[in-house]
C-alpha cells in the first residue's frame, strides 16, 4: 500500500513541477475575425522578459495554451539571396575557450545577416564579430551578443546572426565562446538577405542623464539611467556644441561590468564602440541591449568637451504571431527568466503563415503575484525558495519510501 502511496506522491510532484509560474499577465484585445494576428509586445512587456523572450505564453479563457511564433521566425523564411562564404580559418582554441572562424568576402558582398550551418545541437552561444580590410586591424561589429540555433530534427542546424550593421569588409572574424564547455562545429557559412530589412522602433521611457567632464583627463563621462531594466535597440544623441566634431565614444553597461558574478539575463553587449560625428546622425543601433545604468564615455583628446543636449532611447517593435478566434479573451502570461522556449508544431508550418498579419495590442501588464498572493496572504516568497523547499521534501519522501520498501 505504501508503495502505491509513494508512486502517487511522485506523480503528483512531477505534475506540480511542470507548472509554469509567471509574474505578470496582460489581456490581448478581443478581435471579431478568426485568423492569424501579430500581437505587439510593448516595452512594458518586453522589459520583463528574459533575453531570448522565451518566457511568454498565450492562454485562452479556458486556460489552454495557444501556439505562437516570434515574428522574426516568419521573416527568416524570406531569403532573397543566400551566398556561401569562403572559410579561411575554423579552429577551436581550448585554452581560450572559443572557436575562431575567419571568412573572406571574395565577392565583395554587403553583409548584414550571416547563417552558420552547425552540427545539430541546441546551441546558445555568445559571439564577437569583427571586420578587417587587411586581416590585421579589426573593427568590432558585434560584441558579446547571444544567439540561439534554430530547432531541427536533422544532422545539422542553422544559427542565424541577424541585424548586423551593413558592411563589406574583405575579412570577417567570428569568435564563438564556449562558456558552457561545449564547443561548436561550424560546417558552412552563408550571407543572406531578407525581404524585410526595415526595423520599426518605438520610443521608450526617457532616460535620466548627467554629464561629467572633470572626472577623467580628456574624457567626458555621461551617466545614463532608466527607472527600470529596459531592452534598448537604438540610442539617438543630440549634441548642441561645438559646430564641428569627430569623437570616439563607448557605451558601457555598468550593470554587468563590475567584478560581481554576472547574471546571465544581464550579460548582453557590455561595451559598444562608435563615433559621434557632426556630419551625420548621432545614432547607434543595438540588439536587445538590456540595461538600467550605463555610461557614455567620449574621448575628447585636446578638444573642449561636447555638450549633450538630449538622449533618446528606442526599442525595436516586437511581435508574436498566433491564430486567434473571434470574440475569445486571450491572455499573455510572462515573467519567468528560467522558462525555456516552447516547442510547438506550428514551427514546422511557418511557411504557410502570412507574413503581413493584422497587428493588435494588449492591455498594460499587471503583476499576478500582487493580485493572487500579496493581497491574499500579505506575504510574498520568491519562487526559487518555494521550489527549493519542495525539492527537499520530495527527496525526503523518496528516502522514507526507499527505506520502507527495503524493510519489506
Amino acid at each position: 500500500m505504501k508503495k502505491y502511496i509513494f508512486i502517487g506522491l511522485f506523480v503528483l510532484a512531477c505534475s506540480i513541477c511542470k507548472a509554469q509560474i509567471f509574474k505578470y499577465k496582460a489581456n490581448i484585445e478581443i478581435i471579431d475575425t478568426s485568423m492569424y494576428y501579430s500581437i505587439y509586445l510593448s516595452p512594458e512587456i518586453t522589459s520583463k522578459l528574459n533575453h531570448k523572450f522565451s518566457d511568454i505564453r498565450i492562454y485562452d479563457s479556458q486556460d489552454n495554451e495557444i501556439p505562437y511564433l516570434l515574428k522574426n521566425e516568419i521573416v527568416d523564411n524570406l531569403y532573397q539571396t543566400m551566398q556561401a562564404m569562403k572559410i579561411v580559418e575554423n579552429n577551436h582554441k581550448i585554452s581560450k575557450k572559443h572557436t575562431v572562424i575567419k571568412i573572406e568576402n571574395i565577392y565583395e558582398l554587403d553583409i548584414n545577416n550571416i547563417s552558420l550551418v552547425i552540427e545539430n545541437t541546441d546551441a546558445e552561444k555568445w559571439f564577437n564579430i569583427s571586420g578587417s580590410e587587411d586581416d590585421k586591424n579589426w573593427d568590432i561589429i558585434k560584441n558579446n551578443t547571444r544567439y540561439q540555433s534554430e530547432f531541427s530534427d536533422s544532422a545539422t542546424a542553422s544559427l542565424n546572426i541577424r541585424d548586423l550593421p551593413t558592411t563589406n569588409y574583405k575579412f570577417y572574424k567570428i569568435l564563438v565562446y564556449d562558456y558552457n564547455n561545449e564547443k561548436i562545429k561550424v560546417l558552412k557559412i552563408y550571407n543572406y538577405q531578407t525581404l524585410d530589412l526595415n526595423r520599426e522602433f518605438t520610443e521608450i521611457q526617457k532616460p535620466h542623464f548627467k554629464q561629467d567632464d572633470s572626472s577623467e583627463i580628456n574624457k567626458t563621462v555621461v551617466h545614463i539611467s532608466f527607472p527600470e531594466d529596459q531592452y534598448v535597440d537604438r540610442f539617438d544623441f543630440e549634441i548642441s556644441k561645438p559646430r564641428y566634431y569627430l569623437r570616439k565614444a563607448e557605451l558601457v553597461n555598468i550593470d554587468t561590468s563590475s567584478g560581481k558574478k554576472i547574471r546571465l539575463d544581464y550579460y548582453d553587449s557590455r561595451q559598444q564602440e562608435f563615433y559621434l560625428n557632426s556630419d551625420s546622425v548621432n545614432q547607434i543601433l543595438l540588439s536587445r541591449y538590456k540595461i538600467k545604468n550605463l555610461q557614455l564615455v567620449i574621448y575628447n583628446n585636446d578638444n573642449a568637451p561636447l555638450e549633450i543636449a538630449n538622449i533618446t532611447a528606442y526599442q525595436q517593435k516586437e511581435y508574436i504571431i498566433a491564430f486567434l478566434n473571434k470574440n475569445e479573451q486571450y491572455t499573455l502570461k510572462f515573467g519567468n527568466i528560467n522558462l525555456p522556449a516552447p516547442v510547438y508544431d506550428l514551427k514546422f508550418f511557418k511557411d504557410q503563415i502570412p507574413v503581413n498579419t493584422t497587428k493588435i495590442t494588449t492591455d498594460k501588464p499587471i503583476e499576478i503575484y500582487d493580485a493572487n498572493l500579496k493581497n491574499k496572504f500579505n506575504i510574498y516568497v520568491k519562487p526559487q525558495y518555494l521550489w527549493g523547499a519542495f525539492i527537499f521534501v520530495l527527496i525526503l519522501l523518496g528516502i522514507i519510501a526507499f527505506q520502507t520498501l527495503r524493510k519489506k
